[in-house]
């Protein structure tokens, strides 16, 4: 009936427009008609930057955390986000033996969409990492619209293009940085950091001492060390 292209629009503004729908219902305020747009564009990045798989899906298998190499650390970086526009952000930075060296969470209100709230998540992982001084960086995040923008000269031009300027600028800070994409299984530690904040405790650092269950759940996701 109408193209591919044309039927991601459909979809994305019926969806957009009947959260907006029950949210009204609900107490919330109405999305202003810019938001709304801004909204869709950010959702048909998400859509086209996704690979659909040509063949039927085969059984499928758990995935850890893979180690960087010697003297790289990794910065995991995700993003929670609600209706209500609240987001939170869990970021965890490992080493080659897969220890935890910091981790952080961070609370955000007025977040227009998904995609912003990744940016971010990656942006105060980047922040935390140039703080502690480490010089080869990996930044790796389960979002593949924030990894397609990030490696795209014209993002600029997109609905984070802000955003995506600052990581750009803050991987400029390290001697090697590069941004990688994991599968949302080989991300859980991040994402269980972005649990941990809410609109009463909104933020978390933790450098110096890191919590024994933040070590137990990135001691079980992680690949082992090889002989």
């Amino acid at each position: 009936m109408c193209s591919a292209s044309l039927a991601a629009l459909i979809i994305c503004g019926a969806w957009v427009l009947w959260t907006g729908r029950n949210g009204r219902r609900h107490g919330r305020k109405a999305w202003a008609p810019e938001a709304s747009a801004r909204y869709i564009a950010s959702l048909l990045e998400e859509l086209a930057a996704l690979k659909m798989p040509t063949q039927p899906d085969r059984a499928r298998t758990s995935v850890q955390w893979q180690r960087p190499a010697l003297d790289w650390v990794k910065v995991n970086t995700d993003a929670g986000f609600s209706e209500d526009h609240n987001s939170s952000a869990g970021i965890v930075i490992r080493d080659h033996e897969g220890s935890v060296l910091a981790a952080a969470a961070r609370w955000f209100e007025d977040v227009p969409d998904v995609l912003t709230a990744e940016a971010l998540a990656a942006k105060e992982g980047l922040e935390l990492a140039a703080e502690l001084g480490y010089n080869r960086v990996i930044l790796e995040c389960d979002c593949q619209g924030l990894k397609t923008l990030l490696g795209d000269p014209s993002s600029r031009r997109s609905v984070i293009g802000g955003l995506c300027f600052d990581i750009t600028e803050l991987g400029k800070e390290f001697e090697e940085f590069r941004v990688e994409w994991v599968c949302r299984g080989a991300n859980s530690v991040a994402h269980l950091c972005a649990t941990r904040v809410s609109a009463l405790e909104r933020s978390f650092f933790w450098v110096d001492s890191v919590p024994e269950w933040l070590l137990e759940h990135a001691a079980k996701d992680c690949t082992p060390i090889s002989d």
